[in-house]
């Protein structure tokens, strides 16, 4: 026994070396794995603040977004109440002036109003009566009422009435598709009636309010030809003038507002015209 330990010695002593060797590496290899482990965890938790901090900018972002909506939905629904009172108020005065029986007529007539019927005028316009004694008194005479210078309207059933104010009820709730189909439905049930030209300038402004201009041009034209004593003509002419504007058809725009401010000089529309056909002149260079 004590021999084979003896023998066995050398090799011992020579695989000491070896056997150092390989622990010093497996510690390596363990301290390279722990380094790598650490790195990922690094990196795992940058990513996470990465993402944390990413989240955080978008959430702020949704609440900058949700905020700017809010303030134009607000703003939204402010024009939508202007142009819902607008369109009441400009629909009670073209009601108005078509119960008064009043036709338009271009700015440029500045003929002094009629005398209401019945109305008495001096004497002085004819020789003055002589009554006994000699003595001339004042006389006066009564004369005709002037001829109304619009056509006469019979006046407007209940049935047309109410079917009117129900169009227009869908134009003021903004409701542009519903109310043109039934200023359309109005238009072929009572295409001569009282508020017939009111409502064929409702059609038009549904269409251009809707961008829809090329029916819109048709609707205004029908208003100027069918109608030649509403007051909106020279509104349908320059609404067809930005409409052609729109379509960049600059030539019929220019031939609609040039019309415009020869038939209705000194008018809003006709300062809007010019300025609209300066426009013109800049993007065509005619």
């Amino acid at each position: 026994m004590p021999g084979t330990v003896i023998r066995a010695l050398p090799l011992l002593l020579a695989c000491a070396p070896l056997t150092g060797l390989a622990a010093e590496a497996a510690g390596t290899a363990t301290s390279l794995e722990a380094r790598v482990a650490r790195l990922e965890r690094q990196l795992d938790n940058r990513g996470l603040v990465d993402m944390a901090l990413k989240l955080e900018a978008l959430e702020k972002t949704v609440q900058q977004l949700r905020g700017e909506n809010e303030v134009l939905a607000h703003k939204l629904e402010e024009m939508k109440k202007r142009q819902r009172d607008l369109y009441l108020d400009l629909d009670r005065r073209l009601v108005q002036l078509e119960r008064r029986g009043v036709a338009a007529t271009p700015a440029s007539d500045t003929s002094p109003p009629a005398e209401p019927a019945g109305a008495e005028t001096p004497a002085a316009v004819a020789p003055p009566a002589v009554v006994s004694g000699g003595k001339p008194t004042t006389a006066t005479r009564r004369t005709p009422a002037p001829a109304p210078r619009g056509p006469v309207v019979a006046a407007a059933s209940e049935t047309e009435q109410q079917a009117y104010q129900q169009a227009f009820n869908l134009l003021r709730e903004l409701k542009y598709d519903k109310a043109s189909e039934a200023f359309r439905r109005f238009l072929k049930t009572y295409p001569d009636g009282r508020y017939a030209h009111i409502a064929q300038y409702w059609l038009a402004e549904t269409g251009y309010a809707q961008r829809k201009f090329r029916q819109a041009i048709a609707d205004y034209q029908t208003l100027i030809d069918k109608y030649p004593d509403s007051p909106k003509l020279a509104e349908a002419l320059l609404k067809i003038g930005y409409s052609q504007y729109e379509l960049k058809n600059f030539a019929a725009a220019r031939e609609a507002l040039e019309r415009l401010i020869a038939n209705y000089p000194g008018t809003t529309e006709a300062g809007q015209a010019r300025n609209l056909l300066r426009k013109i002149r800049l993007k065509s260079g005619k």
